[in-house]
């Protein structure tokens, strides 16, 4: 029986056994690649996609909410500076740039385009979630992030500035539960609450 053998050949037999491994393996890896970067991949941006806001009653943001809102909250340490994602614009603090204008902290008194900007801004930190209470006619409020953070339900830098239930609380809820209607205003103790606010130091 011949038992020589053929160093040549089986070396060439290993190596093309190594290669088809390698290939095989190169090809496993291409496919799960790209059936990850199918998955985890975000779908093209689309610039005609938006979120229509449902917007509740301007008047009494701009005469009993703002106020508040831009004292507690619209100074040069809180959210009165460029870097927040939330900007209250005004008097104590940032102000909404202006070539004519040329507004100052501290000199000029808030201007109504500040108000516009802060009132906007305020519904927009989670536009689908505010549309959600404002559609229950501002039921459920507190599930809204600015509340939870201004009762320090939510990691809060500025910690709690109220409490629920307080003045500050009664005030924006109501605001969040009148009509959409510019001609229906704040009742009577409603309207206590947020000019009790608006003093709060």
């Amino acid at each position: 029986m011949n038992t020589s053998s053929d160093p040549g050949k089986s070396g060439r037999t290993i190596k093309t056994k190594m290669l088809m491994g390698m290939f095989t393996l190169a090809v496993g890896l291409g496919a799960l690649s790209s059936a990850t970067a199918a998955v985890s991949c975000a779908s093209v941006p689309d610039d005609k996609r938006f979120t229509a806001l449902i917007g509740p009653n301007y008047p009494a943001f701009r005469d009993s909410v703002d106020p508040y809102i831009e004292k507690q909250c619209g100074t040069l340490d809180c959210h009165g500076e460029p870097g927040r994602g939330f900007r209250v614009y005004g008097f104590r603090g940032l102000r909404l740039y202006s070539q004519e204008a040329g507004l100052i902290p501290g000199i000029q008194q808030t201007t109504q385009e500040e108000i516009n900007a802060n009132y906007f801004a305020l519904i927009s930190v989670e536009p689908e979630t505010f549309n959600r209470v404002m559609a229950q006619n501002g039921q459920n409020a507190d599930i809204l992030l600015f509340l939870r953070k201004a009762m320090n339900l939510e990691r809060h830098k500025g910690g709690a500035l109220f409490a629920k239930e307080s003045a500050p609380y009664r005030c924006i809820t109501a605001w969040l539960r009148l009509p959409q209607d510019p001609t229906v205003a704040l009742g009577t103790n409603d309207k206590s609450f947020c000019d009790k606010a608006k003093t709060q130091p």
